[in-house]
Formats: structure tokens, sequence, C-alpha cells
């Protein structure tokens, strides 16, 4: 039975389009024109921690609350210097509640975490993927998985983090998560206001290619992605 990816955040995305900002939230958010704006590599250089001996790329981290308020903090001021709108919502949200630790939950319900990168690239990759198509559809858990493991490998290959501390891993994630959860409410925007759809394919393969990624060139399989035919 297939399970739902962005379904068990449909709270969440709830949260995202409501609040002092309703009213703003008849366009895409420009911030994902932006992306997640992170490089493997930077982050790995501006968080080093020593390597320990016969040291593999580890890609959990341990969540640190001050560190997360810090990061929100930052995407809430990145937000606003393209949409003043966009920022007040989500300042809103993020002094509500720990919006990212209650993805917990809903993420493990298709066998990811939050306090792993690689996960937390699996979410932002797979709904990326499906935003930039126009599809809103179910994912299964042997796909997620498939996905999962297929980022793990890319990271161990690139050899980005190795050695990087928690703040690093924890920065990259958390700024995945919010953009994930950004796709998602563009997504449920789109459901009531199909002309959106365009702007939001748009605006998310443009977000990728700062990450390198051409979401165009790739198809998703139960055995992760693949390359385009």
């Amino acid at each position: 039975m297939a399970l739902p990816l962005w379904r068990p955040l449909s709270f969440f995305i709830i949260l995202l389009s409501a609040g002092t900002a309703h009213a703003q939230y008849q366009m895409i958010s420009p911030m994902l024109y932006e992306g997640p704006r992170i490089s493997l590599q930077d982050h790995a250089n501006r968080f080093q921690s020593k390597p320990l001996a016969g040291d593999t790329v580890s890609l959990d981290y341990r969540p640190d609350p001050a560190r997360r308020r810090q990061n929100l903090a930052h995407f809430v001021e990145m937000s606003r210097m393209t949409s003043p709108a966009d920022a007040d919502n989500l300042a809103q949200i993020f002094a509500s509640r720990d919006i990212l630790e209650e993805m917990r939950t809903p993420m493990g319900k298709v066998g990811l975490r939050i306090d792993n990168v690689a996960d937390a690239y699996t979410l932002w990759w797979i709904d990326a993927w499906q935003a930039s198509r126009g599809i809103n559809g179910d994912v299964d858990r042997q796909t997620v998985i498939a996905v999962r493991d297929q980022a793990a490998r890319a990271f161990a290959q690139s050899g980005s983090l190795r050695g990087a501390s928690d703040a690093a891993k924890q920065e990259m994630a958390e700024a995945l998560l919010i953009q994930a959860l950004l796709i998602e409410s563009g997504v449920e925007q789109a459901k009531a206001n199909p002309a959106l759809g365009p702007q939001l394919a748009t605006a998310v393969s443009l977000g990728a290619q700062g990450m390198n990624v051409d979401l165009s060139s790739m198809t998703l399989t139960e055995n992760g992605f693949i390359a385009a035919k």
C-alpha cells in the first residue's frame, strides 16, 4: 500500500498557509526561487570539526535548540529580503512552536528522520522533483528509502561532510526541511489555483539549479532517481 510522502505534513502546510499574511499567499513563495541556498563544501569548511581516527561520513546529528533558533531566524531574515509577507508569516509560525521538531513523527511514517542530512535531502529532492513536474501523488515507502540510500551514497562519495560538525549538518538539514515545507505549501496552493502550477514548477526548478540539481534530467522510480529518457 502506498504511503503518502507529504500528506502526513498537511498540518504544517495549513500553518504555513495561515496567519496574518494569509492574503499574501496567493503567490508562490519567492524563497522557492532561491532554493535551500546550501553548498556541501561550504558547510563542511565553515563548521569543520577534528576528524576522528578512521572517520567516515556520518550524516546523523544531534539537534541543538539554540542552533535551530539561529537557523530559523536567519531563514526569516533571508525571506525578508525577497518577501516581507513571507518573513512575517514564517516568524509568527516559528515563534509559536518548534515546527521542525514536530516533523519528526510524520516523517518517520515514511522512514525518514529530521536529524539526518540525507533524510532531509530526500524529502526536499522528491518534493522538488514532483513539483517541477506538476505531479501531486503519493510515494511509497520503498521508493522513499531507495532515494534516501541514493542520497546517503552521494554524500559519502563526495566526502564533503567528512568530519563536519553537528552544527554544519543541522544547518544544512534544516534549510532543506524548510524548503520542503515551502514546496508542499506551494503544491497545496496550486491545487486550489491551478494557474500557480507552472509558477511553482519554475520556482522549484530554478532553486534546485542553485544546488547543481537538474530536475528535468531525472525521473523517479522505485529504485530511486535515474536519468530521464
